[in-house]
């Protein structure tokens, strides 16, 4: 028999050098199994929370600009859907399809007949669609079609490219780190 000095605590942990079934677990190390319900519930909490001050300052988009922020609003929260679709990927490569498919079916804000749930529906399906081919190595296609709405002028549309790249990369790593 093999003992093992413990890294953490100093307990000793014996290995079967004739090769015994059981695992011997870490007491301090436990895997965590999460549900569909926690995953989008912590998600539907951060999606919640969020109000996009910063980034449509950062876009130069103004509170008087109502139509413009309007758009700038619901495309922003379709990319969180979408996003959050990407990092499920990421994190739960097994469950992510039967979670995302849970979470569009039950979510309020994707849920019934409403004319501004139908559009919601649709610009998610156009960001997954946008985020399908280079996951999260680069959101510039994301970026290149909301700064082609965005752009007041065709001139502005390189500049606001830029800036929507990092916004949506900041958006992907708070969601990302807020999975669970």
């Amino acid at each position: 028999m093999a003992q093992a000095q413990s890294f953490t605590d100093g307990q000793e942990h014996v290995n079967d050098a004739q090769g015994d079934d059981r695992q011997h677990a870490h007491p301090r190390v436990s895997v965590a199994h999460y549900g569909a319900d926690e995953v989008i519930r912590q998600f539907l909490g951060l999606y919640y929370s969020l109000d996009f001050k910063a980034e449509l300052a950062d876009l130069g988009i103004t509170r008087w600009q109502f139509l413009r922020r309007g758009k700038a609003v619901r495309a922003l929260r379709a990319i969180c859907i979408a996003l959050w679709g990407l990092a499920l990927q990421k994190s739960f490569p097994n469950d992510a399809g039967d979670f995302f498919a849970e979470f569009r079916a039950r979510a309020p804000m994707l849920a019934g007949s409403w004319k501004e749930t139908a559009r919601l529906h649709e610009s998610v399906n156009a960001y997954v669609e946008l985020l399908a081919p280079k996951k999260d190595a680069d959101f510039s296609p994301v970026a290149s079609h909301l700064a082609a709405i965005l752009a007041l002028h065709p001139e502005d549309a390189p500049r606001l490219r830029v800036k929507l790249s990092l916004i949506i990369r900041n958006l992907y790593v708070l969601i990302f780190d807020k999975l669970v």
